[in-house]
């Protein structure tokens, strides 16, 4: 029983002792007394039957308030615990906010890192780029000069056998002018005695010609190179060719073409191709019309 329901209890037995008081002073002064006793104690009695029915009623409707109270501490209690939970997911949220930002700053940071680093191998490959168009270029540079060099070391090379060619010539020549000297010499040693037995010293030295002139050496070469109808050789003024001059070009003692000179270096000649035939390549052999047909005469 709650301390409500106690206090109207005790309030209800105050006032009907009050009152039961009062009805027997009352009734005492009253000539029926007897009477008004035996009502007032009926009243009395269904007072007291309407009290312990009101008693009765209160109490079951304090046990009904008693169980709404005892469902709402319960429903208090869970709604405190998931006021708890729900504090509880707030913070969760929370550090999964701050957690979220400090990433986010982080991946911002590297972000930044990373772009300066691709900025930075964007500019590496903008010098690298740069240094390899310069090193391509100097590269190309130092082919040409290698295949200019190559060249002229083919070019020289071509002169230093010519001019091998050359000098074996020009022994073989010597030799030859050397041993017709030597039989000049002995012939006319052996004129001179007969001479001057038959006339007096220097009588008909004046009248003296050569029997047989002294045969001129064919110019020999070879082709160094061919550009269309215009050949290159390996001979030149200082073997004695001179333009105009008509070269006979040969292969495996085999004929090819004739070779009219217009142009005329110390070491080299060129000319263009005259005639019909098999066209000519580097390496076949070349030789003077004239001295060749000096030397068929």
């Amino acid at each position: 029983m709650s301390t409500l329901t106690k206090v109207f209890v005790v309030l209800l037995v105050v006032f009907s002792i009050a009152f039961t008081t009062m009805t027997v002073s009352i009734v005492a002064q009253t000539a029926n007394w007897r009477d008004l006793a035996e009502e007032y104690e009926q009243h009395a009695v269904v007072a007291d039957t309407n009290l312990r029915h009101l008693i009765a009623a209160n109490a079951a409707d304090v046990a009904g308030l008693q169980d709404v109270i005892n469902d709402l501490r319960e429903r208090l209690g869970q709604l405190e615990t998931e006021k708890q939970e729900t504090i509880n997911q707030v913070e969760q949220a929370r550090s999964e906010a701050a957690r979220s930002a400090s990433e986010r700053r982080s991946a911002e940071a590297i972000n930044r890192a990373l772009v300066a680093q691709l900025q930075a191998a964007e500019a590496a490959r903008a010098e690298y780029q740069g240094q390899r168009d310069t090193l391509e270029t100097r590269g190309l540079e130092l082919e040409r000069r290698n295949v200019d060099l190559n060249d002229r070391v083919n070019e020289l090379t071509a002169q230093i056998v010519v001019m091998t060619e050359q000098r074996r010539q020009l022994e073989q020549q010597i030799s030859i002018i050397r041993a017709e000297n030597e039989k000049m010499a002995m012939a006319s040693g052996r004129s001179a005695a007969g001479l001057a037995v038959e006339e007096a010293p220097g009588a008909g030295v004046g009248r003296v010609t050569a029997v047989t002139p002294i045969a001129q050496s064919p110019i020999r070469g070879q082709v160094l190179e061919v550009s269309g109808d215009l050949v290159t050789l390996s001979v030149g003024t200082a073997d004695g060719v001179q333009k105009e001059m008509i070269f006979v070009v040969h292969r495996d003692d085999k004929y090819v073409r004739d070779v009219r000179i217009t142009r005329v270096d110390p070491n080299q000649c060129a000319g263009r191709v005259v005639g019909t035939g098999p066209a000519p390549q580097p390496g076949d052999q070349v030789t003077d019309a004239a001295g060749l047909g000096t030397l068929r005469g």
